[in-house]
């Protein structure tokens, strides 16, 4: 976007409109006719109940908005222009306002420009508040980046998500009904071999989530990750780096002593002459025969605030030489 050097005293209100706002909107990303729209002086009729008006022989009150940006038929912002004569003061503002708050509008933010000023205001707030971004036309250009961010559609639908009511039973109190696992971790405490390196090992939990299967009843779903690349490829083996665990329960619990329950059965195979990791030996091995594995994870916990935990027990055993190794520890998970 160019900024040329412009004698304002000589401009007018629709100079500011085809100089420098149009210009604008253009860099911004918005093109009439598009799914980032821009509708120019809309006509709006106004409820005489809203400003205090109810006798039937009151005027009907009208005004007209000089640009409605619509982002991908969603979320509307408006940017009023003013003549550079014309202060950005309290009653230009309310104008504004009244535009951005129009019940056929209801616009995110309202801008106002003269072409000397540039301000940004939340229509959320009273009339009365003060722009929470403002520039002159003489910083304009550096400060373009940020109205970018502001105003472009990709940063009106970031700010502004179009949220769905949530019908569903909730998976805890304050939670929807369907959950991310945004972090976690399972920290081993014991093992049945008494393997060191698996003593006090945590495994980070990455991704996940929590929701209700055909049945109504809990369904958790995790992705780990192990500091250990060799020990990552054995939980990849073995189908524990992503693990699906289910429970009886449709709600998670907030009662310690009666904690929610999750359970998991997984059995894959390794083939002969795979190279893995030996838990004793702690080195990669190939398998000296065909092995399947059978992995039984059984967790219970609580939820406090947006944070599950608990302790968890499991056994892996390796059928064809009938070795079993049982495991124990804790775990945390954080929801959103």
């Amino acid at each position: 976007m160019d900024f040329p050097q412009y004698d304002f005293a000589s401009l007018n209100e629709t100079d500011i409109r085809e100089e420098i706002i149009a210009p604008l909107l253009r860099h911004l990303g918005y093109r009439s006719g598009t799914e980032n729209n821009v509708i120019r002086e809309q006509p709006l009729t106004y409820p005489k109940s809203s400003l205090g008006r109810k006798k039937k022989t009151d005027p009907i009150l009208r005004g007209r908005a000089d640009y409605i940006c619509n982002v991908k038929g969603q979320i509307n912002w408006v940017i009023e222009a003013k003549a550079p004569s014309e202060a950005l003061d309290n009653d230009a503002v309310e104008q504004s306002w009244t535009y951005a708050n129009h019940p056929e509008i209801r616009a995110v933010y309202f801008c106002l420009s003269n072409g000397l000023d540039f301000q940004i205001f939340q229509t959320d707030r009273d009339p009365g508040a003060k722009p929470f971004f403002q520039c002159n036309y003489e910083n304009m250009e550096e400060s373009l980046d940020i109205i970018m961010n502001i105003l472009s559609p990709e940063g009106i639908l970031r700010d502004h998500p179009k949220y769905k009511v949530d019908k569903g039973l909730p998976i805890g109190p304050g939670l929807r009904s369907i959950v991310r696992i945004t972090s976690g971790s399972i920290n081993y405490i014991n093992n049945t071999l008494g393997l060191k390196p698996l003593i006090g090992l945590t495994m980070a939990i990455t991704e996940g989530s929590i929701e209700r299967n055909e049945n109504g009843k809990l369904e958790t779903y995790i992705e780990t990750q192990v500091p250990y690349q060799s020990l990552q490829k054995l939980n990849e083996k073995l189908g524990l780096h992503s693990l699906r665990l289910f429970s009886d329960h449709e709600v998670v619990s907030t009662n310690p002593e009666i904690p929610t329950v999750c359970s998991a059965i997984t059995t894959h195979i390794i083939p002969k002459g795979e190279m893995a990791l030996n838990l004793v030996t702690w080195e990669e091995t190939p398998f000296l025969m065909n092995m399947s594995i059978e992995s039984q994870t059984i967790a219970t916990g609580y939820l406090e605030g947006n944070k599950f935990h608990g302790k968890f027990n499991a056994l892996l055993t390796f059928q064809e030489i009938d070795l079993k190794v049982a495991m124990g520890g804790s775990f945390k998970v954080y929801l959103a």
